[in-house]
This record gives C-alpha cells, structure tokens and sequence, in this order.
C-alpha cells in the first residue's frame, strides 16, 4: 500500500512539474523578445528554413512578429495590430485578423495546460541538449489514440521551445520543428521601427457565417474537441463557408464551398496536415487539420444531414 501511494505521489509530482514547465513555456513565447532560426520538416520531405523576429507583450494585441521564408520564394508574413500580412511573390498579398502567426509555433504552445489535463497526460522525459543549448524534454501525451502527441524540447534558461516533434502511436516523428540558432539580443528598435513603418494590404473580407454550413452537422468530434468558430470567406471570388473545431492543441477546418470538386472522397496527407474532400448534395465539402487519416476520415463519415425540424 506505501509503495502504491509513494508511486502515486511521485506522478503527480513529476505532471506538476510538467504543467509547470509547460506554462512557463507559453508566457515566455509570447512575452519574450527574440529572434530564431529554425527548420521544420514533415516525415519523408525536405527542411524548410525560416527566420523568426519576436516582440513580445503581455497582450497579445500589442505583440509584433515576423516569419521569413529562408528558402523558394521571398514570403513574409508579418503581425502587427493584431493583423496578419502575408507578402508573396508570386501570388497576391493579403491580411486576416489574427492575433498570431500560425505558420511559426504550432497551436500546442499557446496554452493553459491545466486545463488540458482530462485530455492529454504531461510526462517528463529528462534533460539534453539542442541548439547548444540545455533543454527539458516534455511529452504530451493524448490519452485517447485519435490524435497526434508532442514531445516538447524547452530551454532551462528562457523556456522557449527549441525543438518540437508531433509524434504518432509509434512514437515516429510526423512533423519536426528544430531551433538552430536563437537571439535574444536582436535589435528589437530596429525591427520595430520596419514593422511600424510598412505598408500593409487590405483584409480579406470575413463575414459571420451564413446558412450554408446550417443544413449540416457533425455527429462525431473527438474528445475534448468544440466549436470555436464559424465564418464566410471571400478567396479570389471563391464564397467558403468554414467552422473551425479545436481542443487547444489541435484543431481542423470544415469549409464548404458551392463548387463541386472533380473527385468525391479525396485524401492527402502532408506531413501532420490531412485533407479530405468530398462531395455532399450539390456543396464541396474539405476537411483540414493536423490530425491522423482515419480521425479525419470518421469525422467526415460523420456529416449528416439535419432534419428540416432541426435546421429550422
């Protein structure tokens, strides 16, 4: 019986010491000013390398960042007044309202980890080194096997994360995220001053949802999983109605659209990223998110029609 309730004690200690690193890791990465070099790499493809300018604020309103693809193309992305700006190349540039870049750290570092606690298991898995640097190594641990886990690298010094792999039920990589290089002394004036002072494109046109997506429901989500919002698009002349679901570390997209795609029940899978798309009556239906094929497929096995009482 000691030995239950030593064992016992010694697991919640080491997931408080989890959460708690954790959480630190999340103040940090958005208060914290810096600059990274990092690469991210899905299984079987090649890196891609980005610089990425920080300035944190306690507000996420306040918060300034640039992401810059190193590699192809010369695309910045910039937030600025809670804006987003993508500038391409080779492709019209545009902004959304968003309080972050999303191409940067993935959804899993920005959160209150406590309250993911019925969800996911917090495990540490001792120290090591990256980036020249020493880090603990967390792992995030899903507790239901319809989605992804992570395994987390976070700095001792400044709790940034330096490393960050989505892992399956195999524990092989998916999706790698890795620091090369991190300073915290950049000249912030600098930077903020280009931000300050450019010139930025008008906001897609973002409407509250319409009735399109009313006709259908969702009979099936993973635990843990809601609602968070509903919205129209207006993409090139293309009208996309989209819900977007999320448990707080992952999330996916359901977009319906009035044209019909040329093959019912495609899926393709992008490293972490899955899409499907099919057809439902006369709407194109794709669903995207950073969850494994067959949870992606249940969901979309999982539209259904609303009765005419129900829709009303």
């Amino acid at each position: 019986m000691f030995s239950i309730l030593f064992s016992t004690s010694a697991i919640a200690a080491e997931t408080n010491e989890a959460l708690n690193l954790l959480n630190k890791m999340g103040k940090a990465v958005q208060t914290s000013d810096y600059q990274i070099h990092f690469l991210s790499q899905d299984r079987d493809q090649f890196a891609t390398t980005f610089e990425y300018n920080h300035l944190g604020a306690a507000k996420k309103e306040n918060i300034n960042a640039q992401l810059l693809y190193l590699e192809g193309p010369a695309k910045e992305i910039i937030l600025h007044n809670n804006t987003t700006s993508y500038f391409q190349p080779d492709s019209p540039s545009f902004s959304i309202a968003s309080s972050r870049i999303t191409e940067a750290f993935p959804d899993v570092v920005y959160n209150d980890f406590n309250s993911l606690a019925s969800i996911y298991d917090f495990i540490l898995l001792g120290k090591t080194r990256t980036a020249n640097r020493s880090v603990q190594l967390v792992k995030v641990l899903a507790k239901d096997r319809d989605r992804y886990s992570y395994v987390i690298w976070i700095d001792d010094e400044n709790f940034l994360p330096l490393r960050i792999d989505l892992v399956d039920d195999d524990n092989d990589i998916v999706n790698q995220l890795k620091v090369l290089d991190i300073d915290a002394s950049f000249d912030a004036k600098k930077f903020k001053n280009y931000i300050d002072n450019r010139t930025y494109p008008i906001l897609l046109s973002i409407e509250k949802q319409n009735n399109l997506l009313d006709a259908w429901r969702l009979a099936w989500l993973p635990k843990g999983f809601k609602e968070i919002a509903a919205y129209n698009v207006n993409f090139y002349s293309s009208d996309i109605a989209t819900k977007l679901f999320s448990d707080g570390v992952f999330s996916f997209t359901v977009n319906v659209s009035l044209e019909q795609a040329s093959q019912s029940n495609q899926l393709i899978q992008q490293g972490g990223r899955t899409i499907f798309s099919t057809n439902l009556g006369n709407k194109n239906i794709i669903i995207i998110g950073n969850l494994p094929e067959a949870t992606i497929e249940r969901i979309a096995q999982n539209i259904v029609e609303k009765s005419p009482e129900t829709s009303r």
